[in-house]
């Protein structure tokens, strides 16, 4: 089975609140070929925000700024290794799960 690859970027109430919209905006404006950036519902990690899913690898990043963005899509989409620093500690809590 061939997954496409998605970003999600949770909008909902307290990772908008958070900036969740200025970071779905610099995913889009990177112009990723090949990816699917798309804003999103509620992903159940409230505190936690703004939340970025990769979904076809199941990789959650937490608390992203705007400025996180180039760093992610540099490391993890082009050069193909997530950024450690950024993962959701309680769901990642081995990162060297990406090794």
């Amino acid at each position: 089975m061939n997954l496409k690859k998605e970003i999600l970027v949770c909008q909902h109430r307290t990772c908008y609140k958070d900036g969740s919209s200025k970071v779905l905006q610099a995913f889009k404006s990177e112009h990723l070929a090949g990816i699917v950036v798309t804003g999103c519902g509620c992903l159940g990690l409230c505190g936690s925000g703004p939340i970025v899913l990769v979904t076809d690898e199941q990789v959650y990043y937490w608390h992203i700024k705007p400025q996180n963005v180039s760093a992610i899509v540099k490391q993890h989409f082009k050069g193909g290794k997530v950024v450690k620093s950024l993962l959701h500690k309680r769901l990642h809590s081995d990162p060297q799960e990406f090794d």
